[in-house]
C-alpha cells in the first residue's frame, strides 16, 4: 500500500484537494482519496511531493508508425508540402522503424501517458500494443480517391483489422484518414464499420483543405492532382466537414483531429452531432506544420468536449501532453490549468472509451498518477520548466 501526497490534487472528477492523499493498493489500484481539509498531519510512509498529482495522460492523437522521421522535415511548410515529405521519407530498414517505435512507446510512458489513440497505415506497431504499460486503440486508416479502388483499400483495411483480432488483441476501428483523400465511393463502403464504432478523422487541418472544397483549386488540389485525375472533382458539399459528417452520423463516437481551421460556420454544421464528438487538438503539430493554432478559445466558449494529442514525431519534436498544454496556456492564458488537465485526460479517455479505468482518480481506477512540479502554484499555471513524472 502507497499513500502519494501533494500540495493539490487534481481529480478531475471532482474540484482541487489542498493537501490531499492518494491510497493505492499493490496493484496501483485506488483504494481511497482522503481530502484533508488542507491540514495534512504527519502520517508514517507518506509519500509528499511539491507540485499538483493528476491522473496519466491520454493521448488521443499519435502515429507512433512514423517515429522514425523524428526531425527530417522541414517546419511551416504547410499540409501539401508536409505530405509530400512524409511520402518521399517513410520507407526505411524495419529494424530501424520497430526500434524508433519501442523509443517513441518508451517515450510516452516517461510522460505519464497511459492510453494512446494511434492511427496505422501498416502493422508495424502491433506488436508494441500488447504492453501492459500503455492501452492502445489502433486506427486502421485508409484513403484513396479513385472509386474503382475503393473495394480493394477496404479489403486490404480488413486483412490488418483481422490481424489486430487474431495475433496482437486490443481495441481498434477502421477509419478514413481525411475528407479530402477519401471519395465518396470508398466512404460509403467504409461507413459500413462505422455502427457502434469509434472513428477518426483529420478535420480542416490545413487552409488548402477549406480552399479545394469551396472552390476546387489551390495547394492541395494541386498535390492531389499529380497522383489522381481530379478534372471531375464535384464533392457532394462544399465544406469539408460536412462532406465527413454526412457519412459519420452512425458512428458512436467521432474524434475530429486538428480543427485548424474550424470556424463558427462549421460549430453549426457539426451542432446535431455535437455529444458524439470529441474535437482533438495537436497544437505542436499544428504549428510545425502550418504554423497556426486552432481557434482554441471558440472551442471553448462552446463548452465542446476537446481532447489532446500530439500527432506523430514527424511533426512534433516529442511525445508529451504535458508540451501541448504548455503551448496552449502559453497563447491563451485564460484557459484554467484544472481546464486543459481535463482535456488530456478525462476527455481523451472518454473519447478513446478508457473511461472506466483512465482519466480521473477515483476509488477503483487504476488510472495512472503523475506528479506535475516546477509550477506557479499561487497562480496554478504551468510554464516553460514546469515538468511531469510518473509516479504510478
Amino acid at each position: 500500500m502507497r499513500k502519494i501526497s501533494a500540495n493539490y490534487i487534481f481529480p478531475i472528477s471532482g474540484a482541487p484537494l489542498k493537501n490531499g492523499i492518494i491510497v493505492l493498493d499493490s496493484n496501483n489500484v485506488i483504494t481511497d482519496i482522503i481530502d484533508t481539509g488542507g491540514n495534512l498531519k504527519e502520517i508514517a510512509n507518506l509519500e509528499y511531493y511539491n507540485g499538483i498529482l493528476i491522473p496519466g495522460f491520454v493521448n488521443s492523437h499519435c502515429h507512433i508508425e512514423l517515429s522514425h522521421l523524428k526531425g527530417k522535415f522541414q517546419e511551416k511548410t504547410g499540409l501539401p508540402n508536409f505530405i509530400s515529405q512524409v511520402n518521399s521519407q517513410r520507407k526505411a530498414e524495419l529494424n530501424v522503424i520497430y526500434e524508433e517505435i519501442q523509443n517513441s512507446h518508451d517515450e510516452m510512458i516517461r510522460n505519464g501517458i497511459v492510453a494512446v489513440g494511434d492511427i496505422c497505415n501498416t502493422s508495424d506497431s502491433f506488436i508494441i500494443k500488447t504492453s501492459e504499460e500503455i492501452s492502445y486503440h489502433s486506427f486502421i486508416e485508409i484513403f484513396g480517391l479513385e472509386a474503382k479502388k475503393a473495394k480493394k483499400i477496404i479489403q486490404n483495411g480488413e486483412i490488418l483489422l483481422q490481424q489486430i483480432s487474431k495475433q496482437f488483441p486490443h481495441p481498434h476501428s477502421l477509419i478514413p484518414h481525411a475528407p479530402y483523400s477519401v471519395s465518396p465511393e470508398l466512404f460509403t463502403q467504409l461507413s459500413h464499420f462505422f455502427q457502434s464504432s469509434i472513428v477518426s478523422i483529420h478535420n480542416q487541418e490545413s487552409k488548402a483543405e477549406k480552399e479545394m472544397f469551396n472552390s476546387g483549386k489551390g495547394a492541395l488540389y494541386n498535390f492531389l492532382s499529380k497522383f489522381v485525375d481530379l478534372s471531375k472533382w464535384n464533392p457532394e458539399h462544399n465544406n469539408s466537414l460536412q462532406y465527413s459528417l454526412n457519412y459519420l452520423q452512425n458512428s458512436k463516437q467521432i474524434l475530429l483531429v486538428h480543427n485548424t481551421f474550424t470556424g463558427p460556420e462549421d460549430l453549426k454544421i457539426a451542432d446535431p452531432f455535437l455529444s458524439k464528438i470529441y474535437w482533438v487538438l495537436c497544437p505542436n503539430a499544428n504549428m510545425y506544420i502550418e504554423n497556426q493554432l486552432p481557434d482554441i478559445k471558440l472551442l471553448q466558449e462552446h463548452k465542446l468536449n476537446i481532447a489532446l494529442g500530439t500527432d506523430s514525431l514527424a511533426s512534433n519534436s516529442s511525445l508529451s501532453i504535458l508540451e501541448e498544454i504548455k503551448t496552449i496556456s502559453s497563447h491563451f492564458p485564460d484557459i484554467k490549468l484544472e481546464e486543459l488537465i481535463k482535456w488530456g485526460t478525462l476527455n481523451g479517455a472518454k473519447a478513446l472509451n478508457f473511461s472506466n479505468q483512465y482519466g480521473s482518480l477515483e476509488v477503483g481506477k487504476k488510472p495512472g498518477i503523475n506528479l506535475i512540479s516546477m509550477l506557479d502554484l499561487e497562480n496554478m499555471k504551468i510554464n516553460s520548466e514546469s515538468v511531469v513524472k510518473k509516479l504510478a
